[in-house]
């Protein structure tokens, strides 16, 4: 299988994309990867794989339909990892959370729509789209009460994949995990955060009251699990990732 991975620059995507040309993803036999290279996307992230003869790379935007449309005619599925992620960055200013994970994804949904080929969409989402919980967890039917213009603008995104699913027969799974972490972790996030302020002496940020519980999942398992989805996962379904931490 030929895949286009957009956002493959960043920490998710780079390392599903490492992953699947060392093999520890099969069935995957050239990965095209189109990046905007912002700030958390790094071409270091893919240092070991340039050189590999199946790895191709793109510096575009997903919002850049002639560009997509050129792209996704070349391949069997696509992975959207390409989003704005920062919280915080998103209360600050939603514009670019919209253009990207709303505007991008409806470039992705229109292009793939228009080539003529029965091409697989993954749409990479996120928990936060079901809001805030006391207790217990989510299951994929829950209501989506997303509380950040980040989570809105995931949550956005979903809901045009799946109206392209029911409209127009798209093959589109939906994935929505829980916080990751690992290898290539970019350093304003949690984990990285608090261990580069501790080793440099720094205050370590409490969030809220402090006693807020958030459900973590390493990156190499987020990764497998999105691979059974782009293999194995029903058309029109969401799957839910987590580790059964909290």
């Amino acid at each position: 299988m030929r895949i286009l991975v957009t956002g493959g620059a960043g920490f998710i995507g780079s390392n599903f994309v490492r992953m699947s040309l060392a093999n520890s993803l099969p069935g995957i036999s050239d990965v095209i990867v189109l990046d905007k290279l912002t700030y958390a996307g790094s071409k270091e992230n893919l240092k070991s794989v340039w050189s590999n003869p199946n790895f191709h790379f793109i510096q575009g935007d997903i919002c850049d339909s002639d560009l997509i449309k050129s792209v996704s005619v070349e391949v069997d599925a696509v992975i959207n990892f390409a989003a704005e992620s920062h919280v915080d960055r998103s209360i600050e200013n939603s514009a670019n959370f919209i253009h990207t994970n709303v505007v991008g994804v409806g470039v992705l949904l229109d292009s793939i729509r228009t080539s003529n080929k029965d091409i697989r969409l993954v749409q990479v989402s996120t928990d936060e789209v079901y809001g805030s919980i006391t207790s217990g967890s989510w299951v994929e039917s829950c209501s989506l009460l997303p509380n950040s213009p980040y989570s809105a603008s995931k949550a956005s995104a979903e809901l045009l994949s799946r109206s392209f699913y029911k409209t127009h027969g798209l093959d589109v799974v939906i994935t929505r995990s829980s916080n990751n972490y690992g290898s290539y972790h970019f350093p304003e996030k949690l984990i990285p955060l608090f261990i580069t302020n501790i080793l440099e002496g720094k205050r370590i940020p409490v969030y809220g009251n402090g006693l807020n519980v958030r459900d973590w999942v390493h990156v190499d398992d987020h990764c497998r699990a999105i691979h059974q989805v782009l293999f194995k996962g029903k058309s029109g379904e969401i799957y839910n990732v987590g580790g059964g931490m909290s």
